[in-house]
Parts: C-alpha cells; structure tokens; sequence
C-alpha cells in the first residue's frame, strides 16, 4: 500500500477523533452548566466511547501493519492507555462516564481535563501525520 494513502487515511482518522474530542468537551461542559441531565449526558458520552476506543487503536495498528515505526510508536502509548481505562471498568458501572458517580469527587472536572489532553494529543498526531504525508508526497 502507498505511503501516501496510509497517511491520508490516518489523518482523516485523526480529524474524526479530534471532531469526537470537542464533541466530549461540549457534552461535559453541558453538564457542568447543567445544560443536560446528568444520566442523558453520560448516556450520550458513553455511546461514543467504544468508537473512539477503536478509531484510536486503529491508527497505531495501521501503521504497525504498514511498517512505520516511529509513528507507531508515538501513537501506541495513548491507544494502550484508553484500552487500560476501558478494560479496568468497574463491574455493574454504566460505562465510562458513571451518571451516579460524574459529580462526585470532582469526576467532572478530571473527565474536562482528560478531553482537553485528548484534543491536544490529536492535534500533535494530526501534525505529525500531516508532516508525514507532506514528506511521502515530496520523496514519491
């Protein structure tokens, strides 16, 4: 497979999960303001974590396949933490985003810290990607 379309279909990935990234950011700071009930968000938030889990999972795997290793292993780390998280839930929980537990200890502002993380780390992916494209179009 070209060089060129690994990359493009790993940014088009990588702009889905930072679109889902500000996605998660509007619906906690929803709740946060009160916007939407505590269970409607969690429920909207939790529909879309195991398709962030596998959007994400799907970069490092792809350019593993593709024998790209220096981009792997700056996109591996983070897919490994969000299979950690979701593997390591609690029994009998909803899901990711807990309606019971959200307000609790300050749940909902480490859940708003975590997104903006999760948007930053796109946004360095998405460049980097981008540079690796720039450069397989330029040496091709």
């Amino acid at each position: 497979m070209s060089d060129i379309l690994v990359f493009i279909i790993c940014l088009l990935d990588g702009l889905l999960l930072m679109i889902l990234s500000v996605y998660f950011i509007i619906c906690l700071s929803d709740l946060e303001c009160d916007f939407l009930n505590t269970k409607q968000g969690c429920v909207r938030l939790n529909q879309w974590v195991v398709p962030e889990l596998v959007a994400t999972a799907f970069i490092p795997i792809f350019l593993l396949l593709t024998l790209h290793w220096v981009v792997f292993l700056v996109t591996a780390p983070f897919a490994g933490y969000l299979i950690y998280r979701y593997m390591t839930l609690p029994p009998g929980s909803m899901g990711m985003y807990d309606p019971t537990e959200i307000r609790n200890r300050g749940m909902l502002l480490r859940f708003q810290k975590e997104a903006f993380i999760k948007v930053g780390y796109h946004l360095v992916v998405f460049f980097v990607l981008l540079y690796c494209f720039v450069v397989s179009l330029v040496l091709s």
